[in-house]
């Protein structure tokens, strides 16, 4: 027999063994978290049929209204299209797709409260096909008036939602996580307080803080932390909160500002227990419920409207916490919302004029304005087809254009007999020429589907002018007046012909980890269509345990600064997933990442990384694989030094090929050694780099050795 042949021999003997052992491609769904204690075995799945759902295209309710300002000027909006629920809430997806929903049926039927149903409608809406596919959630948990947000990996995180069965309305301490790239939910660990109307934010680190919510929550705040448990914020308001959702923006400074919309101005410490620092008052008016706001650029924060209709607005400078006055809106807003536009405008669409807490049949606001953060001022456009007021929506999309839909579902609406389960899309004033056309706008391509702080990103734009600005528009969660994730972070750039150099952001202060929207605007203010980019990655601390889901042939990627001379990683999933530790960003551009350890799961065990290392060093951790595998991770610092073998034992990892950013192919190797030693189950493994490898993947190397032996061997001959 031949090499060759006793290898494949060997091999196919070897087969069974592993899948008996549990090597398999077979997906393991999320998990429902419901134990007190973190649990590091398997998680156990929650999913909804939402993907057998069937998939509808929409239907025109009325046709597109005749312009009467120059579209250059004044936009232009499509015609209406009937939607499948009241789009109370929406965000965008990393897909491009958005997910919106509603209520229960008993909030929204035509004999309300007569059910006990706590599925809510959900319907998940592709915007280039105009189809709608429902996503209804089951995981017994109403999500009207819940608070989300966007996780770092672009999943969104629900908090609480009406607590009240058959019309009793009331808080609850649900939490749950929809995953769009399976379309499919799970419950989280319950909150430590029941919460309806809790604001949620993005934070720097990766973890999120949710705050407030009626009624009188106990903690008022509450960071949702990587192993999908809660931590309670301890400390109160200096003054009483309303039930509304509360505005809260991560700031560059490095606090969470609490900036409405009651009129204070107070930094959130999310570390440890926390800390609240009142500051100043934001301006002179009491209390802008039902105003809206938006992060236009970084550290400038846009407020306008709310109350009892106001047409005042301010700009928050959140270095300063200074607020001063912006020219007016032509129009009193209440229940309004504010969107930030590809070129950095801000829209202002719905809402009432006369202050109606809820719906105003005599005041509806139908002029929408665009307000220039150059110039402060305000410019009137063409009339919006449908009355946007109470639990309606806005949302900038990936094209550059804005989805604007919902209204209705309340008392009020009820008896005045308005819902609006419908939707338009406006496409603003920068997508025409003078004379009416379509303006060609720039196109971008070679985008990274990632990328680093502080790093440079090279792309390429198909256009003949030059560019004049580029920025990130963090992907929006939208619902109350307010887009609980948008923010616009400017890039700085360089340009040789077709070609640009991207700067990003050096702080996640600036830009918390997460999905953005990339666009580039020209010398004539026309954008691009949005690219997304997913930037940064979480900051895990020593001891931080970490649960998670591998996507197929993703790469889930930490950061983590040792404060100690050793470090421990250790890795639990489905066999075969890959633990690696590296020097560098596996999303870095201009460099090889320089990896310090790999270590591969095996049916026996998890994979352990054990190095030296410098303190005040960053380490990247990352975690791949072919296969769908829920996982947990936890980085432990030790003041133990970490002992390696002699030189001479070194055996190489099989070179590969890593994807990165850039796309394109980086070669990486084990730098390390190999030392045999015992495993924390008592089966032998072996060390490399610090790390371990299964006894599988050191017969698959034995296996290959003996190929090329062979392959030598007919050469000679």
């Amino acid at each position: 027999m031949t090499l060759p042949e006793l290898s494949k021999t060997v091999l196919l003997a070897w087969l069974p063994l592993v899948a008996a052992l549990g090597y398999t491609t077979k997906a393991q769904a999320h998990g429902d978290e419901h134990a007190d204690e973190p649990n590091t075995g398997p998680l156990i799945s929650m999913v909804a049929p939402a993907a057998s759902s069937p998939i509808a295209a929409s239907d025109i309710v009325r046709d597109a209204p005749v312009p009467t300002i120059n579209p250059s000027i004044g936009g232009q909006w499509s015609a209406v299209y009937d939607w499948p629920l009241v789009a109370v809430h929406a965000a965008l997806l990393p897909n491009g797709k958005v997910l919106a929903w509603d209520a229960t049926p008993d909030d929204s039927d035509d004999d309300p409260h007569t059910t006990d149903n706590y599925t809510t409608r959900v319907t998940l809406w592709d915007p280039i096909a105009d189809t709608h596919q429902q996503t209804n959630n089951d995981t017994d948990t109403d999500l009207f008036c819940a608070g989300s947000a966007h996780l770092w990996d672009g999943r969104i995180l629900f908090a609480g939602g009406d607590g009240g069965r058959a019309g009793a309305n009331g808080p609850l301490a649900n939490s749950n996580i929809y995953n769009p790239v399976t379309n499919t939910w799970h419950r989280t660990v319950n909150m430590n307080a029941p919460r309806w109307y809790s604001s949620v934010a993005a934070l720097a680190n990766g973890e999120m803080l949710t705050l407030g919510g009626t009624y009188e929550p106990s903690p008022l705040g509450e960071v949702f932390q990587f192993d999908q448990t809660w931590r309670a914020l301890s400390g109160s308001y200096p003054i009483e909160l309303t039930g509304d959702y509360q505005w809260l923006q991560q700031t560059p400074e490095g606090s969470v500002l609490s900036f409405g919309p009651s009129n204070l101005l107070l930094d959130i410490e999310t570390e440890n227990s926390g800390r609240y620092t009142a500051q100043t008052t934001r301006d002179s008016v009491e209390n802008r419920d039902y105003g809206s706001y938006a992060m236009y650029t970084t550290g400038k924060i846009l407020v306008a409207g709310g109350g009892q209709g106001l047409n005042t607005a301010v700009v928050i400078d959140t270095a300063t916490r200074q607020t001063t006055d912006t020219t007016p809106l032509f129009n009193g807003r209440r229940q309004h919302n504010l969107t930030i536009l590809a070129d950095g405008s801000v829209l202002a669409t719905g809402g009432n004029s006369d202050g109606a807490q809820y719906f105003s049949p005599t005041a509806p606001v139908m002029v929408p304005e665009l307000w220039q953060p150059d110039t402060g001022r305000w410019t009137e456009l063409n009339t919006i087809p449908t009355d946007r007021q109470y639990h309606s929506i806005a949302m900038l999309l990936p094209d550059g254009k804005v989805l604007s839909a919902g209204g209705g579902i309340c008392g009020d609406c009820y008896a005045l007999g308005y819902e609006e389960r419908n939707a338009e899309i406006f496409s603003p004033p920068y997508l025409f020429n003078a004379d009416g056309t379509l303006a060609t706008r720039p196109a971008l391509a070679s985008v990274p589907t990632a990328a680093d702080y502080a790093k440079s990103m090279f792309i390429s734009v198909d256009h003949n002018e030059a560019i004049s600005k580029a920025h990130l528009i963090k992907i929006g969660s939208v619902t109350h007046s307010e887009n609980q994730d948008q923010r616009l972070v400017p890039l700085s750039f360089t340009q040789s012909n077709r070609r640009l150099t991207l700067t990003m952001p050096e702080s996640r202060n600036v830009a918390p980890p997460g999905h953005y929207l990339l666009f580039v605007v020209d010398e004539n203010g026309v954008p691009s269509e949005g690219s997304m980019i997913k930037v940064g990655q979480p900051l895990i601390g020593s001891q931080q345990l970490v649960k998670s889901t591998l996507e197929v042939d993703a790469l889930d990627t930490y950061l983590t600064q040792p404060t100690q001379q050793a470090i421990e990683i250790e890795l639990n999933a489905l066999p075969a997933t890959r633990l690696r530790v590296s020097a560098s960003s596996f999303n870095d551009q201009t460099q090889s990442p320089t990896v310090l350890c790999t270590a591969d799961v095996s049916s026996e065990s998890g994979a352990v990384c054990r190095l030296n290392t410098e303190v005040g060093s960053q380490l990247y951790i990352s975690v791949s694989g072919a296969n769908r595998s829920d996982y947990t991770l936890v980085y432990r610092d030790t003041d133990q030094t970490i002992d390696n073998a002699s030189p001479e034992q070194n055996v190489p990892d099989s070179p590969e090929t890593v994807s990165n950013a850039g796309g394109e192919g980086q070669s990486e190797g084990n730098n390390g050694s190999e030392q045999p030693v015992a495993s924390s189950d008592g089966v032998a493994s072996v060390r490399v780099g610090g790390g371990f490898i299964s006894g599988f993947l050191v017969l698959t190397l034995l296996i290959s050795a003996l190929i090329r032996v062979n392959c030598r061997l007919k050469r000679r001959v």
